[in-house]
């Protein structure tokens, strides 16, 4: 199994490189980055200022390859779901895509002055809890579980970049299956 890291628009290569190399990490899957997507292939809603993540992910899934197993879209646009302000991220197991969303990640976001290892380390965790339940995870109680649902920034800077043991084993014996 392989994940392609896809971008959506013009996603800086530090960016890129490093969900590459912890992706690889943590889910010791093989990870590479795909061709870029244009984020005019996708349509804003005006009204919020906001792109709707689940469009992101059909159109992605109408868009991959039978030789591609695992999908994750980075987006430096403002997401959203119908039922909440915002999503950092979305899944869809079934066709085993995900799609994450750096710009809230920022500190710039929120009037403050950037920290560019934290926004990665934001951004590693979004990406791995998106990819986990890619994978067959659901949220955890955990509050140090990359699999902590992520109701706000706080929650995503308390948590760990990878997966506690319950977690883990539960990948393992998804993976298994």
């Amino acid at each position: 199994m392989k994940i392609q890291v896809v971008p959506v628009g013009l996603i800086d290569s530090t960016i890129l490189e490093y969900l590459v190399n912890l992706v690889s990490e943590r889910l010791e899957i093989k990870v590479e980055v795909g061709e870029n997507l244009p984020i005019e292939a996708f349509r804003r809603n005006e009204a919020r200022g906001q792109y709707l993540s689940t469009s992101i992910l059909r159109i992605l899934s109408m868009q991959k390859e039978p030789s591609e197993d695992v999908l994750l879209a980075v987006a430096d646009v403002d997401l959203y779901v119908n039922s909440l302000n915002f999503v950092f991220g979305e899944a869809d197991p079934t066709n085993r895509a995900a799609v994450i969303s750096v710009i809230r990640l920022r500190q710039s976001f929120y009037g403050l002055r950037n920290n560019s290892k934290l926004f990665l380390k934001r951004t590693g965790k979004e990406a791995i809890h998106e990819l986990g339940h890619v994978l067959g995870l659901r949220h955890c109680l955990n509050p140090r579980c990359v699999m902590f649902f992520s109701n706000s920034l706080a929650d995503t800077d308390r948590k760990e970049d990878d997966f506690c043991k319950k977690c883990r084993n539960s990948l393992r014996g998804q993976r298994r299956d």
